[in-house]
């Protein structure tokens, strides 16, 4: 229960504090052509031989990305500032260079603050609502988690001087912008952000104030990686997921996100890197600019999208006490997985967003996708707490494949049309993923081909879904391998997923329909016709599928020409082809890189827009 005196100071709180949605804002911005301006110092970070080579480019407070790293994919990772293009670091450090790309820049996801209280009758939006619906006091009967189960929360940091998260559940945790070790006990939030999600995880239950977590004896992990005003760069977002996944964390919170970019390296390799090393990775979808919930399948955000083709990442988006999508909550179909209540969520708060001011032992209502993820977070630290010898993937299939389907409920909350397939699989039920971890964890594995036996229809098991296999793509795909046979019990765990996808690299089409697409990083990519003119003659056949397998796949931007290739459309903007982005370029670095001798591919304006688009390279 919360104490008059508390409530005395909630009421306080709530008359000083305004709603406010903090918006994700990206600090590289794309520029426009034939626009000339003095270079200001830009962030990169680029992974090469020795870091003596950054003097070449100018290279200005250089810092090592990944400290101590023995792994290949890891080492030698430098961040830096310089006032250099991109292109002038590709070219002055060449044969050197593994990668160089702008350091991106993530802010904490939107909350919308109002006040606090407290209760457990999931029917009343004043109280812990969300607990109730996503079935969690019944879970804490077999399980209330363990403090031997880390969670790290990349985030602003955590108030652990606050009440509710003071008993020792937050350990020693790392500061990224400071390079500095985060005490035990120490408050490291200097935003609000991060002790708001800090508070959903884990909060201090049976005190007689405040709330009450949702994996309230897990052990909690500050990894500050979001300055005070909620943003930061995407090479201390990776050095902490990194960080995170060396020193112990089993399951790792980002409720933050950054858009505008087509992919980001440095984040993709750290995502992998914690991957394979057995943890569970869990981050909000993201919260439009606007009122309305954004498209991912057009924009995507980052880190939620950086799956590196395998789901790597639990995407959430938020959802409100009648299961419906929230109108802020982003959606999709490739980057979704799951929702969990994240509207009018009670939390604890350390510190004033409207003031600037802390606000020691206050609790506040918040709203947003970064309320989401602590709770599916939560989830999979009571599943770890449950059985220590699940891992990841078994985890992130549980929760997938527990949870409870709300499509027929969103009819029109998805930009006014159906968000059928656009929110993952359902709302997290964690009773019921617990249920799953004692009836069938053994069962059926990620990776696993499998036949069923009253059917013989063939399946393969990715991401925590079952894939149908068309006989095309067991031939191409599979070599025609022998899948085990399994029931159709066994298999009705597992979320119904898209159709396989065939091999990376591959073209498809219907035989109905001329268009081709491009198989590429889990997505299919329209080709056009100056593109394939192209490609064709590395290309040995293209490969024809049914209608219903190619509409289940994912649609992502055209492919993009060969690397080099010069782009222009009927406007007077010529891009260049880097990286498999278009970027704009003036007419001064034209001349000045010599690229008026190559030829220009013409294509039709209206496909511009259809292509990655990529930062300006200007003089």
């Amino acid at each position: 229960m919360i104490t008059k005196k508390r409530l005395r100071k909630a009421k306080a709180l709530k008359s000083n504090i305004k709603s406010v949605i903090l918006s994700i804002v990206l600090a590289s911005q794309f520029g426009f052509v034939f626009v000339v301006h003095a270079a200001p110092l830009q962030k990169y970070v680029v992974q090469l031989k020795s870091v003596s080579l950054l003097n070449e480019v100018n290279a200005e407070n250089i810092s090592e990305v990944f400290r101590g790293a023995t792994n290949p994919s890891l080492k030698n990772t430098f961040s830096f500032e310089s006032s250099k293009s991109l292109l002038e670091i590709q070219k002055k450090l060449g044969l050197d260079l593994m990668y160089v790309q702008q350091d991106h820049t993530f802010k904490s996801e939107a909350v919308v603050v109002n006040d606090p209280g407290f209760s457990t009758d999931g029917s009343n939006t004043d109280r812990e609502w969300g607990l109730i619906k996503a079935r969690f006091p019944e879970a804490w009967e077999k399980t209330q988690g363990s403090n031997s189960v880390v969670v790290a929360v990349i985030d602003t940091g955590i108030d652990a001087l606050h009440e509710d998260l003071s008993a020792g559940q937050v350990a020693s945790g790392y500061d990224f912008l400071n390079k500095t070790i985060i005490p035990f006990g120490m408050n490291s939030d200097d935003n609000g952000h991060g002790t708001l999600v800090a508070g959903v995880i884990a909060a201090t239950p049976n005190n007689f104030r405040g709330i009450a977590g949702a994996a309230f004896t897990v052990t909690l992990m500050p990894l500050k990686a979001l300055d005070a005003t909620g943003s930061g760069n995407s090479s201390d977002v990776a050095a902490a997921i990194v960080w995170a996944a060396d020193h112990g964390a089993n399951v790792i919170n980002m409720s933050l996100g950054g858009v505008g970019f087509s992919n980001d390296v440095v984040l993709s390799n750290a995502i992998s890197y914690a991957f394979k090393k057995n943890v569970v990775i869990v981050a909000a979808v993201g919260n439009d600019v606007a009122v309305t919930g954004g498209d991912l399948d057009v924009a995507p955000v980052f880190p939620v999208c950086n799956d590196n083709g395998e789901n790597m990442v639990i995407g959430v988006a938020a959802t409100d006490v009648y299961d419906f999508k929230t109108v802020f909550s982003n959606y999709g179909k490739s980057c979704v997985d799951v929702t969990a209540p994240g509207k009018r969520i009670l939390s604890t708060l350390s510190y004033d967003p409207n003031t600037k001011q802390p606000t020691p032992n206050a609790y506040a209502y918040a709203s947003g996708t970064s309320l989401a993820a602590p709770l599916v977070s939560a989830e999979a630290a009571l599943l770890k707490a449950f059985n220590s010898n699940l891992s990841n993937k078994d985890i992130r299939d549980r929760i997938i494949q527990s949870a409870t389907p709300i499509d027929n409920l969103n009819s029109n909350q998805c930009s006014s049309r159906s968000c059928d397939g656009l929110i993952g699989f359902g709302r997290i039920d964690v009773m019921n993923a617990l249920d799953q971890v004692i009836n069938r964890v053994n069962l059926i594995k990620e990776g696993d081909l499998v036949s069923v036996s009253e059917t013989g229809l063939i399946y393969y098991i990715s991401g925590g879904q079952r894939q149908r296999v068309s006989d095309s793509i067991l031939k191409q795909r599979f070599n025609n391998q022998t899948p085990r046979q399994v029931s159709d019990y066994e298999l009705s765990g597992f979320a119904s997923g898209p159709w396989a996808l065939p091999l990376n690299g591959s073209l498809v089409k219907t035989p109905n329909d001329p268009t081709l697409y491009y198989i590429s990083e889990g997505l299919k990519r329209p080709v056009t016709a100056s593109v394939f003119s192209q490609i064709k003659d590395s290309q040995s056949s293209i490969l024809l599928v049914t209608t219903e397998e190619l509409n289940s796949w994912v649609s992502g931007k055209f492919l993009a020409p060969t690397e080099g290739t010069l782009v222009k459309g009927k406007q007077q903007t010529v891009y260049w082809v880097v990286d498999g982005a278009l970027h704009p370029i003036n007419y001064a670095f034209w001349k000045d890189k010599g690229l008026d001798i190559f030829p220009i591919l013409y294509v039709p304006e209206s496909d511009i827009p259809n292509y990655a688009i990529g930062s300006a390279y200007i003089r």
